[in-house]
């Protein structure tokens, strides 16, 4: 059987100077062009996929094709903590990660992106550990954070035919689900990656797919705007003026200039010294505070009191 994991080259990913990557990654059911374009069509062209190509043209865009059905005659799905591992595998081997990172997510694809960011963090491949520091921003299209009702009604109505283990996993409060979305809030890293969150109110096939609560990943700031689309066209922006493609390229670009490289620093060029109850901090350096860093030239001077009483 072919590999059907597959990173779909769009526009500017030839440019070795490029800036930034930005990677699409479907739901279930989904693939790497027809999700994304308005008209349903397998092509590059007149979707998102290459406007964000002409706004950011200093960027390589790319869209992640890999199986994912809802019923086990259809095709072939992993579980979702190996298909993370999967396409983690996959980014590295295009040696993304040497530069900032945006995921635009659908759905299921959402998911996929908080386990591979996990699993990148975790599992203590320096190359993967790269890819989660160099992600500066990811949009979750009704994402099912804590599951999705409808996969309930898939698992029913598959019957004879049977339902994959996506659809399992997407089960509305299914515990690796709830796992997932619990440590990954609670995440000193991962939760400080910036995000941009929609979800749908008009129904698929009679169902609201993803609501409202299911769409909230549970981060602080983080509030599903609702957008007057379905479950599908959400991810289908018709021009470059229809929502949420102007959102979208407003966060990119926001991200994108706030995460300038910063200069390179030696351990050297910082000393610490304690007069009494006062801190000076020596040097020149990059202070990590939050998701901010300031950068410091000459002396900052702290009084520990102040903390005790804050």
């Amino acid at each position: 059987m072919s590999e059907n994991t597959q990173l779909i080259p769009i526009i500017g990913t030839e440019n070795e100077n490029r800036t930034a990557d930005i990677i699409f990654v479907h739901g279930l059911g989904g693939d790497a062009l027809s999700t994304w374009h308005p008209q349903n069509k397998k092509e590059k062209q007149n979707s998102w996929l290459s406007w964000l190509g002409d706004d950011f043209k200093d960027a390589g865009v790319w869209s992640l094709n890999y199986e994912v059905e809802p019923f086990r005659w259809k095709g072939n799905t992993m579980p979702l903590a190996d298909r993370a591992i999967n396409i983690l595998d996959l980014l590295n081997d295009y040696d993304l990660g040497d530069r900032p990172l945006i995921f635009i997510t659908h759905s299921l694809g959402g998911l996929v992106v908080k386990q591979l960011l996990r699993h990148g963090y975790d599992f203590g491949n320096p190359d993967w550990r790269k890819m989660v520091g160099q992600t500066k921003g990811i949009v979750f299209l009704s994402t099912p954070h804590s599951g999705a009702d409808i996969a309930n009604w898939m698992k029913y109505i598959g019957g004879v035919l049977g339902t994959s283990v996506s659809v399992k996993e997407l089960e509305a409060n299914n515990s690796r689900l709830l796992e997932l979305n619990e440590v990954y809030r609670n995440h000193e890293v991962l939760s400080q990656i910036p995000i941009k969150v929609y979800c749908e109110t008009e129904t698929t096939f009679g169902v609201i797919v993803v609501d409202r609560t299911s769409a909230n990943p549970g981060i602080p700031g983080a509030t599903p705007v609702p957008l007057e689309k379905d479950h599908l066209s959400i991810a289908k922006p018709k021009s470059k003026e229809d929502r949420p493609y102007r959102g979208v390229r407003k966060f990119i670009k926001e991200q994108l200039t706030y995460a300038q490289p910063l200069p390179s620093l030696k351990v050297t060029d910082k000393s610490s010294q304690s007069e009494g109850n006062i801190n000076i901090q020596r040097g020149n350096y990059n202070e990590n505070i939050g998701r901010d860093y300031i950068h410091v030239e000459g002396n900052y001077i702290s009084n520990p009191e102040d903390k005790k009483k804050a």
